[in-house]
């Protein structure tokens, strides 16, 4: 609990992947118009509906488009700040909000038709209908952006990855105990081989690397500033010299060295976003 904690209170710069944000409100979206089609618990307001399967699939759509403007509006002009967890929930409950609202004048003034539209009935409307509902409606988006949709997201270093007086990365073996130890000025970057990884460092001013047993998993869960730019590869960001190529062939050049690493096509756009957003060393 207290791991969960703390990876809920690391600061990150959100991705530019859009497309895993639309996948993640589209079902959203549909996972709304289930649950009032299957569970419905508007049955009472609105039963005498000759449509309403169609009602309630609007109301999914109003979700899905609530979510996806939001998240663009969120990429466009907010892709410098710096947000954790706790805030991306707290955007989510703000578009709840809106998607409430909407939803309300959708039922009054489209399916409903009487009119009746004051700020008191909204209350009324929020507190009895949509409280109940809306937690399992954030919970499922949450799950859907983390979970089912991954979303690259990419902390800043923070004091928490490196030692302050050295900045010396300590990577850890599969039973626990750290197996290599490595400057993080020196750190290039890290391949996974099935179950092991070979990490490239500079030393004596020239590349070399050490083999361990380890996956590539567990050192970005413990190294969460690590840059993941393929399935198999995981740089330093701060060794990023450059990014050249498209999504179809993309590769990242290093500084010092003359290496150049693979960058997959489902991480490009979040690679590109964060090298162009984020602060360097």
């Amino acid at each position: 609990m207290a791991n969960l904690l703390q990876n809920h209170k690391r600061s990150f710069y959100l991705s530019g992947d859009r497309k895993k944000y639309w996948y993640a409100a589209f079902f959203l979206g549909f996972f709304v118009a289930i649950i009032l089609i299957g569970l419905r618990p508007y049955e009472k307001n609105i039963i005498d509906h000759p449509y309403i399967t169609l009602v309630r699939i609007g109301v999914g759509f109003i979700c899905t488009v609530v979510y996806i403007i939001g998240y663009e509006v969120l990429l466009k002009w907010f892709k410098n700040i710096r947000f954790n967890y706790a805030k991306l929930i707290l955007f989510d409950v703000f578009l709840a909000l809106i998607s409430v609202v909407l939803i309300f004048l959708y039922d009054r003034l489209i399916v409903v038709k009487d009119g009746h539209v004051t700020f008191g009935f909204l209350l009324e409307y929020i507190l009895i209908i949509a409280l109940p509902f809306y937690p399992i409606i954030l919970f499922i988006f949450h799950f859907l952006k983390m979970s089912v949709f991954p979303i690259q997201i990419y902390p800043p270093i923070a004091k928490e990855y490196v030692s302050e007086e050295e900045n010396v990365v300590g990577i850890k073996e599969d039973n626990g105990s750290v197996g290599f130890s490595v400057k993080l000025k020196h750190l290039l970057y890290i391949q996974s081989q099935d179950n092991y990884i070979e990490i490239h460092y500079l030393k004596d001013d020239g590349p070399t690397k050490h083999l361990m047993r380890s996956t590539l998993k567990k050192v970005l869960k413990d190294f969460a500033f690590l840059l993941k730019v393929h399935r198999s590869f995981a740089v330093n960001p701060y060794k990023v010299e450059s990014l050249t190529g498209n999504s179809n062939k993309a590769t990242i050049s290093l500084k010092d060295v003359n290496v150049s690493i693979p960058v997959s096509k489902s991480y490009y756009p979040s690679v590109k976003n964060y090298l162009s957003t984020s602060p360097k060393i």
